[in-house]
């Protein structure tokens, strides 16, 4: 029974990073449908995208925004009828209804960043998508560098 508490624990805490992470992320205007002015204005310099490809994503990019604003406001709401229901004891049944609600919301949300990414690149030209590509293993390579100096600075105030 221990051991079902630390994992169901585990799930939930990881669930909650996640949760954390895209809210980060969102309020940072890097997240689902916020501050594409600024994506597009990046698309544009970085890609050098035609008037008509700014006009075709810009289209897009609103699509997605009035799909996923409905899905946003669940997230939240969600989340503030849990934290009501706060009150010190533990309904595993609850949480899971709970961690169960948000992760299809979450599931939802990634489709539809993909789905947009999609018809972005069925609008570029090769050498553009070319480009494209090259750029995000560019930052994927770049977090990675990130990620990894960020432990090793952990991992060196531990040690103290």
């Amino acid at each position: 029974m221990h051991k079902k508490s630390i994992i169901i624990a585990a799930i939930l805490m990881a669930l909650a990073a996640g949760l954390a992470t895209t809210a980060f992320a969102q309020h940072r205007g890097m997240g689902f449908g916020r501050n594409n002015g600024w994506m597009l204005k990046h698309m544009t310099r970085q890609l050098n995208l035609t008037e008509t490809q700014q006009t075709q994503i810009k289209g897009i990019m609103a699509d997605e925004k009035t799909k996923i604003k409905p899905m946003m406001q669940q997230l939240r709401q969600n989340q503030q009828a849990e934290d009501a229901t706060i009150n010190g004891s533990f309904d595993e049944n609850q949480a899971r209804t709970f961690a169960n609600k948000q992760a299809q919301l979450m599931t939802d949300l990634i489709v539809e960043k993909e789905r947009m990414r999609s018809q972005v690149y069925a609008v570029l030209t090769p050498e553009q998508r070319q480009k494209a590509l090259q750029l995000m293993q560019e930052r994927q390579q770049h977090r990675q560098e990130r990620m990894s100096m960020k432990k090793q600075a952990e991992q060196k105030q531990q040690s103290k």
